[in-house]
């Protein structure tokens, strides 16, 4: 036992170890409630915006820093705690072994330090293609759902589910495969819009949260 927490006060083991400190406080008040597992997600949004552009354009420029690096090692599909935190905890296992097995061995001080120092970087390289390959069986459960934007609905097609429908009143159905979307909408009276009649959307009317309509 005292050589086991030796090692993890010795450098270069120290380094990681102050970061798993910091990984374990956060995942205790993630149990409890106090942070969200997802709560750099939003600000890196690599899920969403950086993994369609590569479908659209493996060579897009807008993939850099550390949206290009996670998408180039496979890091995506999970929320960005739990890579960072897989992260941490492998190097620290690989910088733990290689620091009593082989470092403490190495009788000059500077010499020991100048390893440690390049075996900081050497363990968090190795902890890359670990951490990709032990969170690919996990991606499934982590799946995103975007919510639509009402903006983006225009040129769908609706039923409308009203008696009339005129420029202060209308509701139709659209059907997006789960259980429908209810839409208010609005036309000219004069288009005799009624229950059951076809209808497209053309415009949201944001201020309103409707639509306009046409009448197929």
């Amino acid at each position: 036992m005292d050589t086991f927490l030796a090692n993890l006060t010795t450098f270069p083991v120290v380094v990681y170890t102050f970061l798993l400190i910091i990984v374990l406080l956060y995942w205790m008040m993630a149990f409890i409630g106090v942070v969200d597992i997802e709560m750099f997600d939003a600000d890196i949004e690599i899920e969403t915006d950086f993994e369609t552009e590569v479908s659209i354009n493996p060579d897009a420029e807008g993939l850099s820093g550390l949206a290009g690096f996670m998408l180039n090692w496979g890091l995506t599909g999970v929320p960005i705690t739990v890579v960072l935190s897989l992260l941490i905890v492998t190097s620290w296992l690989i910088c733990y072994l290689a620091t009593s097995l082989i470092l403490v061995h190495i009788p000059i001080d500077i010499v020991r330090y100048a390893i440690g120092v390049a075996l900081i970087l050497v363990c968090f390289a190795i902890s890359i293609p670990i951490t990709a390959l032990t969170i690919r069986p996990f991606k499934g459960f982590f799946i995103a759902h975007t919510a639509v934007k009402k903006s983006t609905l225009i040129g769908q097609e609706c039923e409308v589910t009203t008696g009339k429908v005129n420029e202060e009143f209308g509701q139709a159905t659209l059907e997006d495969g789960e259980a429908g979307m209810i839409l208010s909408i609005r036309a000219p009276v004069d288009k005799k819009i009624k229950k059951g009649d076809k209808v497209i959307l053309i415009e949201y009317i944001e201020k309103d949260d409707c639509y306009n309509v046409a009448k197929l």
